[in-house]
């Protein structure tokens, strides 16, 4: 249940409006570009099956005027017969002289006399004459769509487009010559209004290659407009409902941003924030050989609290300086035992741009390892692309810690541009690969992307790391391109508590 609201209710107002507009246009896009999508695809269709019966009826007449038929001799009406067998939308061909159709591969000789020269439409372009639903040529009540060229004329089968206009489109459409002046086939939906509307309706136009006409969808009902007016209104309830809980929440989050900062002073005061452990381990012996340090917040009221949030609050706070060393002694400090009795074992931490720009964070991070009885080179210093400082800076500081004897990690490798123009001006030691690549091992339509990546940093003789192994998949893929690769992950451990990364190293150890 929503609690009684507090903030201002204006501002409420206002943020709901916002969000009320923004969403309906956002869901009217959405269905709108669903629907143009659909337009396309059925105009594409309906052209390809438009050209075949256009390649069909053309190509029954060529072949009748290459025969060199005289008159509607029966050795003439033979020949139309047989060619008329070769084709699937030609119900029937004939010779027409002086406008009336004198004879057919169907019916043979016609006594009628039926002019029918005044229902054609001629093409320029092509030569020939076109006519629609014709009636009276034969001895049976029916129309037909009809070509003819130099004496020879064909007739389609009834209703090519029939299994088009059963689909029942939301939209109409219609097949037109290019120069507007003859309609072909047209079909109106019953779904479209009458009458013009505020809207421009959306119109797609796909022109045939190889003849000249083209294929025009139209839809008058875009977007929103299209659902009957109960759906629309449930609609528009619904994204009233939703934009006013987005509008609650976000003043509410603002409001209960504004009490955490009291309760973070509160934590670091009383020493709450405590470190968990992201285990790394060598790809080809599944053992631990380091840890990624990961600051963790639980808070009695706001629960877990997301890093990127009370780090956040901290740096608005300036806070941020005191809890950087305070982790880092706390890290140093769990995990001393394990770093000063295996110097293959490393830490990496996370820095942010106070310990790059600060001028005391290296000699803090030297006198910390000496007094915890470890090396420097056990600690990775990793810089993530999110620090926005000019690159000479992160230069320099990376030098700096390398001189000192740290190493140096460049961290979430792969999500932003700058990633590679890094690679040239800084000496990292190491590469730590997204996650957001690692996850597309599983996708075979994107598993091109994480190989192109492998290739890339290959040769350039740095310790690589995979972060976001969850499957085997994944893990199997890795290992099989490079066995000395490192990784980290859910699929070999969650982030550890310094007690269970105890137990789980001694194990370890026993077993080599």
């Amino acid at each position: 249940m929503i609690k009684a609201f507090k903030g201002n209710p204006s501002r409420l107002t206002v943020y709901f409006c916002l969000l009320f507009l923004l969403l309906t246009g956002a869901v009217h896009f959405l269905v709108s570009y669903f629907q143009l999508n659909s337009q396309k695809q059925f105009s594409q269709s309906l052209l390809t099956k438009a050209e075949e019966v256009s390649w069909d009826i053309s190509n029954s007449i060529e072949q009748a005027l290459d025969a060199n038929l005289q008159s509607c001799h029966q050795v003439s009406i033979n020949k139309l017969r047989k060619i008329l067998a070769n084709y699937e939308y030609t119900q029937d061909i004939g010779i027409i002289e002086n406008g009336v159709v004198k004879c057919s591969a169907n019916w043979g000789v016609l006594e009628a006399q039926t002019h029918i020269n005044e229902h054609f439409y001629k093409s320029t372009e092509t030569g020939f004459f076109f006519a629609k639903e014709v009636e009276g040529v034969f001895p049976i009540h029916a129309k037909y769509d009809a070509a003819m060229k130099n004496g020879i004329i064909a007739f389609t089968v009834p209703k090519p487009f029939k299994h088009y206009d059963n689909l029942n489109k939301e939209f109409s459409f219609q097949i037109i010559s290019n120069d507007k002046q003859h309609t072909f086939h047209k079909y109106l939906s019953d779904m479209q209004f009458q009458h013009s509307f505020i809207l421009k309706p959306q119109k797609v136009v796909t022109c045939s290659k190889e003849f000249t006409y083209c294929i025009t969808t139209s839809n008058n009902r875009p977007g929103l407009l299209y659902f009957p007016a109960y759906i629309s209104f449930l609609f528009v309830s619904s994204l009233g409902f939703i934009s006013f809980l987005i509008a609650y929440s976000f003043i509410s989050y603002s409001d209960k941003t504004q009490l955490i900062e009291c309760r973070l002073r509160e934590a670091l005061k009383n020493d709450e924030l405590y470190v968990e452990y992201q285990p790394i381990l060598a790809i080809n012996s599944k053992q631990i050989i380091g840890v990624e340090s990961l600051i963790r917040w639980k808070d009695k009221i706001h629960g877990q609290v997301s890093p990127e949030l009370f780090l956040s609050i901290a740096e608005q706070l300036s806070i941020y300086p005191t809890l950087a060393y305070t982790i880092v002694l706390k890290t140093f400090k769990e995990l001393s035992p394990i770093l000063s009795s295996n110097q293959i074992f490393s830490v990496a931490i996370n820095v942010n741009s106070y310990e790059i720009q600060s001028d005391e964070y290296l000699s803090f991070l030297l006198e910390s390892c000496e007094k915890y009885n470890f090396r420097p080179n056990q600690v990775k210093i990793e810089i993530t692309e999110r620090i926005e400082l000019p690159l000479c800076e992160l230069a320099t500081f990376a030098l700096k810690a390398r001189k000192l004897g740290f190493k140096i990690a460049l961290d979430d490798f792969g999500t932003g541009v700058s990633n590679l123009v890094w690679l040239t001006e800084i000496n990292f030691d190491i590469i730590k690969v997204d996650r957001v690549f690692t996850q597309t091992i599983d996708d075979e339509l994107k598993k091109d992307m994480i190989t192109a990546i492998m290739s890339l940093i290959k040769n350039l003789n740095r310790t690589i790391i995979f972060e976001g192994v969850e499957t085997a998949e994944q893990s199997t893929f890795i290992e099989s391109y490079n066995n000395n690769y490192q990784v980290q992950g859910w699929y070999f451990y969650k982030s550890l508590p310094i007690k269970e990364l105890e137990v789980i190293v001694s194990r370890e150890l026993k077993k080599r």
